[in-house]
């Protein structure tokens, strides 16, 4: 059991020191002129917030904040002098010295990020420029979003372009389904209980106890990790594991039942991670979501992550099944566009995976019993979902018999064994 959290004790605030305790939140009761302001920081108007005078906020009640952003305004403009003026105004109007700290350690990442972008260091531009989200508690905020926004607006200021690779994002388009709650929502009503979902991601868990069983300590990470559902089975299966996932919403469900998440950009997070350093890297139902060059360089670090017998699992819906393809796909409106599952196992074939395989899943099992299948059937019967499980080469030594019997193993319902089964059935009958 994990050592009990010492309680803080209740400290009464003062109203200064109340408004100011989030730095740029922007709380419904925030005013237009703090709202405004926060989007000069957030995409660097540094010569508009210093034309703020101190006499226009004597009144206001969000001075304290807006002092604060002020302030790091002079200092992205090299003015020391002003800079020191607004960090005393901030902490005199109610801000913490610990918050002023924090927010001028973010300008100095954005100063290492410009310096990134005039260098191309695309790890460098991502590293400073999400340091520096991340410092400045924009807890509302969609971290990756936010951070190559404010690139992207420096690079401009420099009169320059911003890599390639970092004009692709791993992040949804309509980001504000995620920030309003909407997509939380959303997946509570459409997805499946937490047991159901659960009970289907288990099928999984013959693929990498054996690896977990090789490589003591090291631990799984899981990709999108939305309501931690896998993460909770892997930890009731004594697998140690981690996930990232840009809704904080889902997050904080999953802090609720001790899961170990980050709040971040997946493809961002995966890059960060060392060598051979994870047993498993997981997308359930990311995919779909994200630009197919970004799925090729998630595959690409997936496989420099991963140990020498780890797996990449990649579900997603199957638009073999004529319903879900031409229909319940579209219900999430954050989804691209369907992957055939051929072209979803040709991409970690091409980056060098030893061994693929496809998993169609989720089918009902009255559809598994049938001898033989109506047109109904076919337009509707076909797995819903599949997989892709990915390993970077066999083990070394050799895997066990259920480990062998895991990858041999047929799964689901695919349209060949429909027609299969349908014809063999007429075969017999009409022998009898």
């Amino acid at each position: 059991m994990g050592k009990k959290r010492k309680q803080r004790k209740s400290l009464k605030l003062s109203p200064n020191k109340q408004r100011a305790s989030e730095v740029v939140a922007n709380t419904p009761t925030a005013s237009a002129k703090l709202t405004q302001i926060r989007t000069y920081w957030l995409f660097g108007e540094w010569q508009r917030m210093a034309a703020i005078s101190e006499e226009s906020l004597v009144s206001d009640n969000d001075r304290a904040a807006i002092a604060l952003l002020v302030c790091s305004a002079h200092q992205q403009m090299n003015d020391p002098d002003a800079t020191r003026h607004w960090a005393r105004l901030a902490i005199q109007w109610g801000i913490t010295p610990n918050k002023v700290a924090r927010l001028l350690a973010a300008g100095v990442h954005n100063a290492f990020g410009r310096i990134a972008i005039l260098r191309e260091d695309t790890a460098g531009i991502s590293k400073h420029f999400t340091a520096s989200t991340q410092l400045a508690q924009m807890q509302d905020t969609d971290t990756g979003t936010v951070a190559r926004a404010k690139a992207a607006q420096e690079a401009k200021t420099l009169n320059t372009a911003l890599p390639a690779s970092l004009l692709n994002s791993t992040a949804p388009d309509n980001a504000q389904y995620v920030a309003d709650g909407f997509y939380r929502a959303f997946e509570d009503k459409f997805r499946g209980s937490r047991e159901e979902i659960k009970h289907r991601v288990s099928v999984y868990l013959p693929f990498v106890r054996p690896i977990a069983e090789r490589h003591p300590g090291v631990k799984a990470l899981d990709l999108g990790c939305g309501r931690g559902e896998w993460l909770e089975v892997l930890k009731e299966a004594g697998i140690d594991s981690d996930g990232v996932d840009q809704n904080m919403g889902m997050l904080n469900g999953c802090q609720a039942l001790g899961l170990t998440v980050k709040h971040g950009d997946a493809l961002e997070y995966l890059r960060e991670q060392p060598n051979a350093s994870r047993i498993s890297v997981s997308l359930f139902h990311v995919v779909e979501h994200i630009p197919f060059d970004m799925l090729r360089t998630l595959v690409a670090e997936a496989k420099r992550v991963l140990v020498p017998d780890g797996i990449l699992i990649m579900e997603t819906p199957n638009p073999e099944n004529y319903t879900v393809g031409s229909c319940t796909f579209y219900m999430d409106p954050t989804h691209r566009n369907p992957l055939p599952p051929p072209l979803l196992a040709f991409v970690p074939e091409y980056y060098g995976f030893e061994r693929t395989k496809v998993l169609r899943l989720q089918e009902g099992n009255e559809t598994q019993e049938k001898p033989q299948f109506d047109v109904e059937d076919f337009l509707t019967g076909i797995s819903p979902d599949y997989a892709v499980v990915a390993q970077v080469a066999r083990p070394v030594t050799q895997g066990g018999a259920e480990e062998e019997d895991t990858w041999e193993k047929e799964y689901g319902i695919s349209f060949s064994l429909m027609s299969k089964k349908t014809h063999n059935h007429s075969i017999r009958t009409s022998n009898w």
